[in-house]
């Protein structure tokens, strides 16, 4: 098991977590200890099920833990141990959360409307989806790999890693992954730096190392990890399967 940190994340939040409230996700779920940091906040404190979350907020799962978060537009994250993620706003249908280390796995295929949608991102590469299923890892080195279990992701490069990348070029918001090229393999070694969104489908995982050079490959997806086969088994609670 690994650790994490999420992107930015953002929304109105909706009825289901109660009307004029500013919260934009809830807990839903703790196996062992984490702990929540509220915006502007010094103090740390234990954090508990059906706690509602506001933009800005942070949460740490703790050793030998597992969280679960669910997100007014629908999207469910879950966050392996010693894990932190920071809440942000970003607009009324766009949900984006800021990862610097760790392993979430993140289902967006129960969104209650069509149209929003889900960026998470580490300091190498953004993942940008609409549905899907996928997991996510930031490793303490700044490296990131994204696996995708259903569906596709297109995945670039973060603010971070252009930087490195262009230093000293002035970044622009990045253009949306209308089109991206794929879903061919880049086979390894690594050799070209992540410069462009690129397409990962099913059965695909790209890595992105600290200088921003990638490797997409095939992965075996019956190989599954224990943080796997849990998110596995509860994403079926999600669709109501056996």
């Amino acid at each position: 098991m690994k650790r994490v940190s999420l992107l930015i994340l953002t929304i109105i939040v909706t009825t289901a977590f109660g009307v004029g409230a500013e919260a934009i996700a809830k807990i839903t779920r703790i196996e062992g200890k984490a702990s929540v940091l509220k915006k502007g906040g010094v103090d740390w404190r234990d954090a508990k099920p059906l706690m509602l979350l506001e933009a800005g907020d942070q949460l740490y799962t703790r050793e030998e833990s597992f969280a679960e978060i669910r997100y007014a537009i629908g999207t469910v994250l879950r966050m392996d141990e010693k894990t932190k993620i920071t809440l942000e706003t970003s607009s009324e249908k766009t949900l984006k959360t800021r990862s610097a280390v760790g392993d979430v796995w993140i289902n967006m295929k129960k969104l209650l409307s069509r149209g929003n949608e889900f960026d998470v991102s580490t300091p190498t590469a953004v993942a940008a989806i609409r549905g899907t299923v996928f997991r996510m890892k930031g490793n303490p080195d700044s490296s990131s790999e994204v696996d995708v279990y259903n569906g596709r992701v297109a995945v670039g490069p973060s603010d971070e890693l252009r930087e490195r990348l262009h230093p000293g070029k002035p970044l622009r918001p990045m253009e949306k992954p209308v089109e991206v090229p794929g879903p061919e393999e880049i086979p390894g070694p690594f050799e070209v730096p992540l410069d462009q969104w690129r397409d990962i489908v099913a059965g695909q995982k790209i890595e992105i190392r600290p200088d921003g050079k990638f490797k997409q490959e095939k992965f075996n997806m019956a190989a599954a990890e224990k943080f796997v086969k849990i998110n596995e088994e509860l994403d079926k609670e999600l669709t109501g399967e056996k």
